[in-house]
């Protein structure tokens, strides 16, 4: 850096910020002991936007699905390949078959790429549907099953016509239709806060918190 020289370029300027980005990281996360937790596990969702999100379901489905369970001999093989694309296929139509929807015609295609900023998306045109599923490396089992119950909800609430007008109402309806549908023991574990990098980052998936998908579950039984 020409800083003390009397010059300083561009390149100079971008040195700087990033040795005052790192100076802020360690102040932040090994003295104030504050680790860079995405903004996501922060979000606090209305209860009450919770509650009409269950209200909307009953309406639509007089009862809760019974608990989700990822049949042993497939859970079995994904924990000895993960990334096996054959085996996640074979985990979405599982899920999908849950919620009474036949998997075997919905298209997986898979990513790793940071700079997305969606961990699955799906996309309907009538007769084709495609899910698309980024497959970190740091995503476990319980990260990925999270993620296909949510994006297989979607088309559950697509198909029945069960939707809010506005985008994050809808996305909090679809957790919450993924824990009312039998999921909730997979998100309550794969929406947590994930570790990347040895700490240097995190990372969270999912629209609601550990928290949400527990007050979910207890109103649930409280209707019950």
């Amino acid at each position: 850096m020409r800083l003390f020289d009397g010059v300083f370029t561009i390149n100079d300027l971008f040195e700087l910020l990033t040795f005052a980005g790192f100076v802020y990281y360690v102040v932040k996360r090994f003295i104030l002991k504050q680790p860079p937790i995405p903004a996501a596990a922060y979000r606090k969702i209305d209860k009450e936007k919770l509650r009409s999100s269950l209200d909307l379901l009953y309406k639509n489905r007089k009862t809760p699905g019974p608990a989700y369970v990822i049949p042993q001999e497939l859970e079995k093989r994904l924990l000895e390949n993960l990334r096996d694309p054959e085996l996640l296929r074979e985990l979405l139509v599982s899920i999908a078959a849950h919620v009474g929807i036949d998997g075997s015609v919905i298209r997986l295609k898979f990513k790793d790429d940071a700079t997305l900023e969606y961990a699955g998306n799906i996309s309907t045109n009538g007769a084709f549907t495609t899910i698309n599923l980024q497959t970190h490396d740091y995503y476990n089992l319980d990260v990925l099953t999270a993620i296909l119950a949510h994006e297989v909800m979607h088309l559950y609430l697509y198909y029945n016509g069960i939707r809010f007008s506005d985008t994050l109402s809808n996305e909090v309806l679809t957790d919450t239709a993924a824990v009312f549908f039998g999921f909730g023991e997979y998100l309550r574990r794969g929406y947590k806060v994930i570790e990347v990098n040895l700490g240097f980052s995190y990372h969270k998936v999912g629209y609601i918190r550990q928290e949400d998908v527990d007050f979910i579950l207890r109103e649930m039984y409280e209707r019950c």
